[in-house]
């Protein structure tokens, strides 16, 4: 393989990853974005209302325009005038943005100006109460739900891991002591990493002692907690590695599944003491973290692009050229929902004098959501894939076991399979309100695969 095809690999990789956003076709759209994003982070220093009032109409009427966009990426017609492959600044592109954004300008500033009038009936319809706490359920909502998104990436790998080290599932015996192995080394890791990361970062937090908010005296209480949560935790990945070897289906998943998550949960946690700590000992301007905090934020929106495209491409509207767009569009709320809480807006006063206090805030919710999350799938997940016993079945799920019972009566010579016709069967189904519509479908599924 030459060094050409090499690169036409990686760029067709990273094309797809990040939905074409770095494609000639829609260069010049991601750096106007990025350019949005950056001057967004910069002005977003300046905690003063009337700034807030002037982001949340700029961040408003990008984030339409790219609507707009999306919309005209729809139109096969117009694809030529957007994502023109053989000149990365056409002039069809910069006219196409100049008229979505003139669009956009014009219904937001209607919408700003009719809203504040004192004859509006209805408040709570105003700009001014609805765009800043909108952006913030924007901003905390994705973070908090990112998990769920997150877990995906991390079941594929513990299955693939499970596969790799458990090759031969016949051999209980052997499966069995692989799979102990592994229970020790996941209920090992999240000490070693928290003990090592209590001495490599002591020196850090620098001790102020008689202040309450003396951040060595936190930290210390901080790693004290995580020890508690480290012992919840192992308790319930113990308690599902003693099910799934009474159920004689010894695994590796759960336990690399428990060490991923634990790299989140410890990731979320760090970072919300080490907020606790730019916050406790603030002064002056920190010129580094605010080129730290514009990178991390550069750094999530691509984040926040990858992951989301992932979720929003099955939808017809949406095709692999104006998806980008749309993820253009959500990003800049969920930036400007941060920003919003430290300038203030409309009726929303500035809650958060930097951004560490918001890192706090969202870290410690995000780790009590994947807290609660782990205790939940990791049995959940375990018996959708019958490693363990199941309490409890999806109405489809008794479908397949009702239809797979029958067959098995049949093949046994138990059933007579003309006395019983699809149809009757279907009738029983229904009547039992476990009818459903994708059986065909599944069924031909299964037989392909069989």
């Amino acid at each position: 393989m030459n060094e050409t095809s090499k690169f036409s690999k990686i760029t067709e990789r990273i094309s797809k990853l990040f939905h074409k956003i770095f494609e000639p076709s829609h260069i010049f759209y991601t750096i106007t974005f990025f350019i949005i994003v950056i001057m967004i982070s910069l002005l977003g220093f300046i905690a003063n209302p009337i700034v807030g009032n002037v982001l949340l109409f700029i961040a408003s009427t990008f984030s339409l325009t790219f609507i707009f966009l999306t919309i005209f990426g729809v139109v096969p017609n117009l694809k030529s005038y957007l994502f023109s492959p053989d000149k990365k600044f056409d002039r069809r592109k910069i006219l196409s943005l100049i008229i979505a954004f003139g669009i956009s300008t014009v219904i937001i500033a209607f919408y700003f100006i009719f809203t504040s009038l004192p004859e509006f009936p209805i408040q709570f319809l105003r700009w001014d109460y609805v765009l800043p706490y909108l952006f913030i359920v924007i901003y905390f909502g994705w973070n908090v739900i990112q998990i769920f998104f997150i877990r995906a990436g991390f079941e594929q790998y513990s299955i693939k891991v499970d596969n790799w080290v458990l090759k031969d599932k016949e051999d209980l015996k052997q499966n069995q002591f692989l799979s102990s192995i592994f229970l020790f080394l996941a209920l090992a890791v999240p000490i070693l990493i928290q003990i090592g990361t209590y001495f490599g970062f002591l020196d850090y937090f620098e001790a102020n002692p008689g202040d309450p908010f003396d951040p060595l005296l936190w930290f210390n209480g901080w790693n004290i907690a995580m020890f508690v949560v480290i012992v919840i935790i192992s308790w319930r990945l113990i308690t599902i590695y003693i099910k799934s070897q009474r159920n004689q289906t010894p695994n590796v998943f759960s336990s690399i599944f428990y060490i991923l998550i634990w790299i989140i949960i410890w990731y979320r946690s760090f970072s919300f003491i080490n907020s606790f700590r730019s916050v406790a000992q603030a002064g002056g301007i920190d010129f580094f973290r605010i080129l730290m905090d514009i990178l991390l934020m550069i750094f999530t929106t691509i984040m926040v692009l990858k992951g989301l495209g992932t979720k929003v491409s099955k939808f017809r509207i949406l095709n692999e050229d104006n998806l980008a767009f749309l993820l253009f569009a959500f990003t800049i709320l969920y930036i400007e929902g941060q920003i919003v809480m430290i300038t203030g807006a409309g009726v929303l006063t500035g809650s958060f004098t930097d951004r560490n206090q918001i890192s706090m805030l969202n870290n410690f919710l995000i780790l009590a959501v994947t807290l609660g999350f782990y205790w939940w799938y990791s049995e959940y997940t375990l018996e959708r894939k019958g490693l363990i016993l199941r309490k409890a079945f999806k109405p489809e799920e008794v479908v397949v076991v009702v239809r797979d019972f029958k067959e098995y009566l049949i093949n046994s010579g138990a059933l007579d399979a003309n006395k019983i016709s699809d149809g009757e069967f279907q009738n029983f189904l229904e009547r039992e309100k476990l009818y459903i519509k994708n059986l065909e479908k599944d069924d031909k599924e299964k037989a392909i695969k069989e």
